[in-house]
């Protein structure tokens, strides 16, 4: 079970997907941690990183938003861990906390570049950072490119609750949680029902709500604390675009 401990924990961590494939937060940026990384793709609009001379940075302003089209970067994105991969070197994919943005583009790399199925590329990605849960917008895109590049879906979008939609493979793991969390009388009473009762329903809309919306709730303190944290300057791009405002190529 995700629990607040848990959330606390993995998000001060750079999780590891590859050997040269990492996801992470801004509560596990520091120089020490940034030293290990050949590449940060930075998916965080209006968050600048100054880091290692050795370390190329890549701004790709992404909100974590159900209506944000990721579909312009995947290329760059995948072409840059690829690089990374071919180089031996080390790749961070760095948003918020490490639980939506960068988290999808983990996963759509596994499926598109080592042909996973979303279903296994999900399992995977969170086997290794357990609190990951991309927005269900980012999930559909996810699905709209499986079935694009293989002509199957092996995740759906669902509504266990009316107007709450989810990719049924985080809702299959918040009903199990709660169902471990209740004794074998209750288990009982829950099984032989068709579908989970309204208490259980909205103590996993709480579950699903709250890994939804810690990805932006604590941005600007953990900001501010990393405005501490002083690096030498590092060779930065950034990547042209119209997400939600736009971007542009700049320098160093």
């Amino acid at each position: 079970m995700t629990t607040r401990r848990v959330i606390s924990r993995e998000s001060r961590q750079c999780s590891q997907i590859r050997p040269f494939l990492y996801v992470g937060g801004l509560a596990a940026l520091s120089p020490r941690t940034l030293s290990r990384f050949c590449t940060t793709i930075n998916l965080i609009p209006g968050f600048r990183i100054t880091a290692p001379g050795h370390m190329k940075v890549l701004h790709i302003p992404v909100l974590d938003d159900e209506s944000t089209d990721l579909s312009p970067y995947f290329t760059v994105v995948f072409k840059e861990i690829d690089s990374a991969r071919k180089s031996l070197g080390r790749v961070l994919l760095l948003c918020a906390m490490g639980i939506s943005r960068s988290a999808t583009f983990a996963i759509s790399y596994l499926m598109c570049i080592e042909k996973m199925s979303l279903h296994d590329a999900y399992k995977h990605v969170q086997y290794c950072r357990n609190i990951i849960c991309p927005n269900v917008g980012f999930f559909q895109q996810m699905i709209d490119l499986e079935q694009k590049l293989y002509g199957k879906k092996t995740v759906q979008i669902i509504e266990p609750i009316q107007g709450v939609k989810v990719a049924d493979v985080v809702w299959n793991e918040l009903y199990q949680d709660m169902m471990e969390s209740l004794s074998q009388t209750d288990q009982q009473s829950v099984r032989s029902l068709n579908s989970p009762p309204d208490s259980a329903r909205h103590q996993d809309t709480r579950s699903l709500r709250s890994l939804n919306l810690v990805g932006e709730g604590n941005v600007d303190d953990i900001t501010k604390e990393l405005s501490s944290c002083h690096l030498p300057p590092s060779s930065e791009e950034e990547v042209e675009g119209s997400v939600q405002g736009g971007a542009s190529i700049r320098g160093a």
